[in-house]
């Protein structure tokens, strides 16, 4: 039994006073140590990262634009080919390679207009058709009286046409709006003139084109009008040899230059 008031417990024992249970304090001492151990390591990886990785540099460049400019060029060359000096006509004009001198050729005066004829004549392709002898162009200089420019070389141009495709069962040539043209001498001097083409359709001829081109340029120098002529088949006739080419005529006529 238990005395009241005492602690006797009978057996003979008394405990003293409670002891504390030292377990305990390891427990603790440990766990604080990890947490200093734990501590201690972190703030040293703080220390090396701060200390390792750079300051983000300040950029001093601004952005950048880049202005180019491209200087447009003009390059100037010579018309190749074959340059013709027409001394009846007192002009220069140039042909292609393809177009070749007809030496043996007379001149071509025109029917319809009297005192009109083309000579230094230069042929492009002739081919044989018919038992006829046929060329698939002609370029020839002049000299013709002077008169009104526009009618003069609206006239010419019609007349041209009729004789030199004519042959069939009939022949239609429409010549274009006369436009104004100025050209120059190699010292300089211009002369002022008028530019006609005209097309040009013929029926009723296998070996005949059935569709041609002339382009008629007229100079006046003052005392008569300084003439050009430029014809070439342009589709029909014959596969072979091949019609002239719209372009090429245009060259042709884009070449000429009066003489003195």
């Amino acid at each position: 039994m238990t005395y009241p008031g005492g602690d006797y417990q009978g057996l003979g024992f008394y405990p003293g006073p409670p002891r504390r249970d030292r377990r305990l304090l390891v427990i603790i001492v440990s766990v604080a140590a990890i947490v200093l151990v734990v501590g201690a390591v972190v703030a040293i990886i703080l220390l090396q990262r701060q200390s390792s990785t750079p300051a983000a540099p300040t950029s001093s460049t601004g952005p950048t634009s880049t202005t180019s400019s491209a200087a447009k060029t003009t390059t100037t060359t010579e018309q190749a080919g074959r340059k013709v000096e027409n001394d009846t006509a007192k002009l220069s004009y140039v042909v292609p390679d393809s177009w070749t001198p007809i030496d043996s050729a007379t001149p071509i005066t025109l029917k319809a207009l009297p005192g009109v004829s083309i000579d230094h004549l230069v042929g492009l392709t002739e081919y044989q058709c018919g038992g006829k002898s046929y060329s698939r162009g002609v370029v020839g200089g002049g000299k013709v009286a002077r008169g009104e420019l526009n009618q003069r070389a609206t006239e010419i141009a019609q007349a041209f046409g009729k004789q030199l495709y004519t042959g069939g069962s009939g022949v239609e040539v429409v010549p274009g709006t006369p436009e104004p043209v100025t050209a120059a001498t190699g010292a300089g001097t211009e002369l002022k003139g008028v530019r006609v083409t005209a097309a040009v359709t013929s029926t009723g001829d296998a070996c005949l084109a059935g569709k041609g081109e002339l382009v008629v340029v007229l100079l006046d120098d003052g005392t008569d009008l300084r003439l050009l002529l430029v014809n070439g088949d342009t589709e029909g006739g014959p596969a072979t040899p091949p019609p002239a080419r719209s372009a090429e005529l245009d060259t042709i006529a884009d070449s000429v230059r009066p003489l003195g």
